[in-house]
């Protein structure tokens, strides 16, 4: 299944200069977004692309409840089954100010718990959707001096080296709104779905790629857009 993912920023090629005849042979059979894109865009691709929408929310998306996408399935919290594959979502992104969709670390702990009774009832989850990352940090986040520097400095870490292994790029924020969750790392390991897609982390920032890997579950950042198959 060749899905179209989205996320964090309305890319003209599929907004103000999208051309049907560009993605007439893509053979996109669903579109996922996961987070930060304005209803009226999600709205557009719902009505461009003709296929399955899935959505979960991210932390920006603070319209969402009284102006929900039209045509979308909101993902958060249940599986979603398409042509055989288990579609799962986890909005928003961890808490830093109150608004919608934000969670400390305990609570997406509970809801990744939830999570874990929904595989096992649900049928299997194969895709998961987040808009926050997972932790990428083998060391425990609280105790890891690359990503949260004993200085208090909260710097986009680009460019830092690990602590441990000066080889090694360290691939977790910093910053209080992006800082990776535990509790998907956590998650990941212990379910082992095809893959994790979230946003959230702009490429341009430049600490991860666009591709990692927890295990054998392939973590792909939605930035902008890419096309996956899921098969």
């Amino acid at each position: 299944m060749k899905a179209l993912i989205v996320a964090d920023i309305e890319e003209k090629s599929l907004y103000d200069h999208f051309r049907p005849e560009r993605w007439a042979n893509a053979g996109i059979q669903v579109v996922i977004s996961c987070g930060d894109l304005k209803p009226t865009y999600l709205d557009f691709l719902a009505s461009m692309f003709n296929v399955p929408c899935l959505y979960v929310r991210g932390n920006h998306d603070v319209t969402y409840e009284a102006n929900p996408p039209g045509g979308w399935v909101n993902l958060d919290g249940k599986v979603h089954r398409l042509g055989g594959i288990g579609f799962y979502g986890l909005e928003g992104s961890p808490w830093y100010n109150g608004g919608p969709a934000q969670y400390t670390e305990g609570q997406m702990a509970w809801r990744a718990r939830w999570t874990r009774l929904h595989h096992w009832t649900g049928g299997g989850i194969d895709v998961l959707v987040s808009h926050a990352a997972p932790r990428m940090c083998p060391n425990r986040s609280t105790d890891c001096p690359c990503v949260y520097p004993p200085d208090g400095s909260m710097a986009r870490n680009v460019g830092q080296a690990c602590a441990v292994d000066a080889d090694r790029r360290v691939l977790d924020m910093g910053d209080i709104p992006h800082r990776p969750f535990d509790a998907l790392r956590s998650l990941v390991l212990s379910l082992q779905p095809r893959f994790l897609l979230h946003g959230h982390m702009h490429l341009g920032y430049g600490v991860r790629p666009r591709e990692l890997a927890l295990g054998r579950t392939r973590i792909i950042d939605a930035y902008g857009h890419a096309i996956v198959d899921l098969q």
